[in-house]
C-alpha cells in the first residue's frame, strides 16, 4: 500500500501538504511518493487529478482511498487512517 501525492510547483496549497508528508509517513507507515503533474501528467491522468493538491492511497493498483485539496496534517492523518483501516476491515470481511 501506498499514498502518492500529486502536487504542483505553482501550487501553495500543495508546498503546505509536502510538509506534512514525512510525519504522515512517519505515523501511518506506508510509503509515500510525491509527483509533481507538470512533469507526470500521464499518472495524473491515470488516476483523474482535477484539483491540487490530491492524495490517492493505492493498494496494488487499486484506489481504495484519499484526499483532494489541501488539509491540515491532523485532518490527513485522521482521514488516511480511517480510509486503511476501512479497507483492511472490508477486505478481511470478504
Amino acid at each position: 500500500m501506498k499514498a502518492i501525492i500529486f502536487t504542483s510547483r505553482y501550487c501553495p496549497y500543495c508546498r503546505y501538504f509536502e510538509r506534512n508528508v514525512e510525519k504522515l509517513r512517519e505515523e501511518i507507515g506506508i510509503a509515500f511518493e510525491v509527483v509533481d503533474v507538470d512533469r507526470n501528467p500521464e499518472l495524473a491522468e491515470r488516476y483523474d487529478v482535477t484539483i491540487l493538491p490530491t492524495l490517492v492511497i493505492v493498494e496494488n493498483g487499486e484506489v481504495v482511498g484519499g484526499l483532494m485539496g489541501y488539509a491540515d496534517y491532523q485532518t490527513a492523518l485522521e482521514a488516511i487512517k480511517e480510509q486503511i483501516s476501512a479497507f483492511f476491515q472490508s477486505n478481511h470481511e470478504n
